[in-house]
């Protein structure tokens, strides 16, 4: 999160990084695309890095849109990228973004898991994404699924979610980019020592510890989802005037990454 890298490039050459995507004509092959409106499209988030872009669209019959993939077994990950919310981006209907986890069947095991209180060994998860509504003081923040969680007040256990700890909220502004990063660092044994931090256009936002995410060294940090996810619970999105988000940059890597300078 503190460095600068001056081009992409060099910063998918730094030590730690184990997947770079720059959506130039395609995403990655190594991706797999889990339904949804995928697309490449004209743009840069960075001036002189690259032409395209990609971006994942919802609407009415289109709830989530999403690039899924595994990596090597971790214990430490963090993600980077430049994201877009569109100037019409509208989320007061409910959304989730990205998914960071692991669990005890990859990539599907840390899907379809909402309303379930992990058990140690069978998953976890770390959404970074939306809190509150887009362009209406809406900053990012996580969501999360872990072994010591809180029990939500109506009885179930739904995503525990964590704002920025900073004297400035990181808002989020349709219509710009951002650069953002997040990590999260597994905890040992059945301990309460992981951790999960982000940042926002370079600024520490927060590090946030006393996650028991596993109480087993057995699951450990295996799959990323680049997604974007509309509840619509106060009704349909149209398919005329879609959400979209679009990101850029992405990287994966065991050490924080940081911002592009240019």
């Amino acid at each position: 999160g503190a460095s600068q890298s001056a081009t992409f490039a060099e910063m998918c050459a730094s030590p730690g990084v184990v997947f770079c995507d720059a959506f130039e004509g395609s995403w990655d092959a190594t991706w797999i695309e889990d339904g949804g409106d995928v697309q490449i499209v004209d743009g840069a988030a960075v001036a002189g890095e690259g032409s395209s872009v990609v971006e994942l669209s919802t609407y009415e019959s289109t709830q989530s849109s999403k690039l899924l993939r595994t990596f090597p077994d971790a214990d430490s990950i963090y993600i980077r990228f430049d994201v877009q919310y569109a100037d019409d981006y509208d989320n007061s209907g409910g959304s989730h973004g990205l998914i960071l986890g692991g669990s005890d069947a990859p990539p599907w095991g840390m899907l379809g898991t909402a309303g379930m209180k992990p058990n140690g060994s069978d998953f976890f998860v770390l959404n970074f994404e939306p809190v509150g509504e887009v362009g209406a003081g809406g900053e990012l923040g996580f969501y999360a699924y872990f072994v010591n969680m809180e029990i939500s007040g109506d009885g179930n256990y739904w995503g525990n979610q964590f704002t920025t700890t900073a004297s400035q909220p990181a808002l989020i502004t349709p219509g710009q980019w951002q650069c953002a990063e997040y990590g999260l660092t597994l905890n040992d044994g059945d301990s309460d020592n992981g951790t999960a931090s982000f940042w926002v256009d370079g600024a520490p936002q927060g590090t946030f510890e006393g996650f028991t995410w596993r109480t087993s060294d057995a699951l450990r940090l295996t799959t990323f989802a680049l997604d974007s996810y509309n509840h619509m619970n106060n009704g349909p999105i149209p398919a005329t005037q879609p959400n979209r988000v679009r990101y850029d940059n992405l990287v994966i890597s065991s050490e924080p990454v940081g911002c592009l300078s240019n």
